[in-house]
Formats: structure tokens, sequence, C-alpha cells
């Protein structure tokens, strides 16, 4: 049953009755926060039918609702600028970046380094930077799953997990949280990973690592409001990869329905002409052999001799072996577009981006030539 609100402030009068003047100024003071925070949507993690049994509990709640007045306020805004990554649709490695970048002025920190995982369940480092672009610590590449001595790993091989935060960044080998102690040595004293899944089948494809040159730089955020946050950057990242890859995937496959069609088409017809062409060819060599015989034949007629002449010339010129070339060149540049199409396919579950003309990225497939063109 709900208490009113004069017995919501008969219960507080109660509880400090024994309390100093001091914290009774405390506890006072921290109400219009608390519940600033519970107007804001924050639900306090506190168990049913559960009786508070001095001013000291009551301290104790107010403060921990009322930091939670500062995580209701970031929540609001990471959730905004997150959204609004989905304005355009990216690869998978362009929506890490971007949401790092966001992450990174959400939570100060001080480096944001993004992974994706490969066929082979290794996590490659894909981005990095710092607020302000400073140099970047040699990470180590590459972080086999399998070697769950990594905090990280073992949070991707439990399976449930949105995030995990590690606050020793010294070498595993030396009783620390990190694969090496190189972001140690660069200053960097606690981390906080964002592990993103796919929408469908939950499988991680990529993370997002935060990191704080402060000692114990993430733990000022409560536990669900991180969880909050890792549900809400894979709900937005995992969503967008996913609705980019279906775009993706469809356009891939009208692609292989209807230019596989066309391609077809003009392969049959270079054929075909190339044909005609060897015909023209035969046909060439018994006319010129033939104006030949007439011009022996009309050695004595010099306007049969002369018309006899300018027909041999023109057949000689006539040059169907460059039509043939050009015919061979247009069969070969259907099998590299057919290429390109298998590529496009492929690309489906893991594009990469080409700078194009002005720095605009276009997809990079394989056109069966060595080089970019």
């Amino acid at each position: 049953m709900q208490k009113t609100r004069a017995e919501v402030k008969k219960g507080i009068i109660q509880l400090l009755v024994r309390a100093t003047q001091e914290n009774r100024r405390a506890v006072i003071n921290l109400l219009p926060a608390a519940k600033h925070a519970l107007d804001s949507g924050y639900v306090p993690d506190i168990p049913p039918h559960s009786v508070l049994h001095s001013w000291r509990c009551l301290l104790t709640l107010l403060a921990n609702v009322s930091s939670m007045q500062t995580d209701a306020d970031v929540f609001f805004r990471v959730s905004h600028e997150l959204l609004a990554i989905t304005d355009r649709l990216v690869p998978p490695t362009e929506a890490l970046r971007l949401s790092a970048v966001i992450l990174m002025r959400t939570f100060k920190a001080d480096l944001y380094i993004c992974r994706l995982r490969d066929k082979e369940k290794n996590w490659l480092i894909t981005s990095a930077d710092t607020p302000h672009g400073g140099s970047v610590p040699l990470a180590a590449h590459s972080i086999e799953e399998s070697f769950l001595r990594h905090p990280v790993m073992r949070t991707i091989a439990r399976g449930h997990e949105f995030y995990v935060v590690s606050n020793n960044l010294r070498g595993i080998e030396r009783g620390g949280e990190s694969l090496d102690c190189t972001t140690y040595k660069e200053g960097y004293r606690s981390r906080l990973c964002f592990i993103i899944r796919e929408r469908e089948s939950g499988r991680p494809f990529g993370l997002i690592m935060l990191y704080s040159q402060h000692d114990y730089g993430f733990e000022t955020f409560e536990d669900r409001f991180l969880a909050r946050c890792g549900q809400l950057i894979n709900l937005v990242v995992g969503s967008h990869v996913a609705l980019a890859r279906d775009t993706l995937e469809k356009a891939a496959g009208a692609m292989a329905h209807y230019g596989n069609n066309v391609l077809n088409n003009m392969r049959v017809q270079a054929e075909f002409c190339n044909e005609l062409v060897q015909v023209a060819q035969e046909n060439q060599a018994r006319a010129t052999l033939l104006a030949k015989q007439l011009i022996a034949e009309n050695d004595g007629n010099m306007r049969a001799k002369m018309q006899s002449d300018e027909l041999e010339s023109l057949l000689r010129r006539t040059d169907m072996s460059n039509v043939s070339r050009h015919l061979n060149g247009i069969l070969d540049n259907i099998k590299r577009m057919a290429s390109i199409i298998k590529s496009l396919q492929k690309s489906v579950k893991r594009p990469r981006l080409l700078k194009y003309v002005r720095g605009v990225d276009v997809l990079k497939l394989d056109d069966g030539k060595r080089g970019d063109e």
C-alpha cells in the first residue's frame, strides 16, 4: 500500500530523532536531488517490504538515489547522440568508431580502442583515438577469444553481459587485467569495455574499449547504469549494423539477379559478334584473293585493272582483327563485372571501405585484377 506524503514526512522525522543536527541537515539537503532522480525515471534497487531502521539507512539510501540524478541525465544525453548515428547507413567499423567518440566524451575517457571479430575469432583493432588527437599507445593489435585469462574474453565467453570494468591494467603475467603493460606504462589505469552483439544471433562482433588515466576512473557509475548503457549501445549499434547489412544484402542480391542476367546477355551477344567477325575475316580473305585474280586477268584493261586495285586496297585496309580484339576486351570486362558482383555479395558480412574522390568512402570490391582503380 502506497503511503501518503504526510506519512512519508512523519516517517523521516521519526528516523531523524536520534541524528545529530549535521546529519539531519545532510538528509534534508539530499531530498531535492533524490526527488529529481526519481522524477527522471530512476527506480532504486530496493527489495520489496524492506524497512529503514535508522537515519543512517535513510542517509545511505538518499545518497545513492541522489547520485543517480547525474546518471539519468547522462543516459538521456548519450541515448540521444547514439540514435543520431542511425541517420545514415555505415559499415560496422564506422558505427563502432562513431559510437566510441560519443562514449569517450560521455564517460570522460582519455582513450578509446575499437575492435572487430574476424573469422578466426580474433579481436582486431579497427580504430583508436584520444579526445584531442594525441598519441595512441601501441596496444596489442589482436586478442584471441580463447584467451580466457583476459577479463573481456571471459565476459564474452559468458555470453550474456554487455560490459566489463577493469581497474588494474598491468599485464596479466603481473597479476593485472591487460594482455601486456603497454597501456599501463602510457599512464592508463582503468578500462570500461562495452561488448556489441548481433541483434538476431546474439553473437559478439564488436568491442568499444574506453580507457581512463585515473584510478577507478569508471567507478562513479552504478552497475545498473552501465548495464543500461550497454543494452542501449547494443540496441542502437547492433540494430543499425543489422539494418545496414540487410540493406546491403538486398542490394547485393538485386545486383546479382539483374546484373548477372544482363551480363549473361552481353556475353552471348559479344560471343555471337566474335563469330560474325570470324566469318567476315574468312570472307575478306576470299574476296582479297578474288581481287588479285581480277587484277591478273585484266592486265590489258586499264579501267578494270584500276577498279580491281582499288577493291584489293579496300579489303586490305579493313582490319577485322582490331574488331576482334575489342570484342575480347568486352568479354574480359564482363568477367570482371561478374567478379565485382560476387565481391559485393561477400561484402555483406564484412564490408571494406576505399577512399574515393574528395575523401568519399566507397565499398572496396575485388574486380579480379591487382590494385585498385
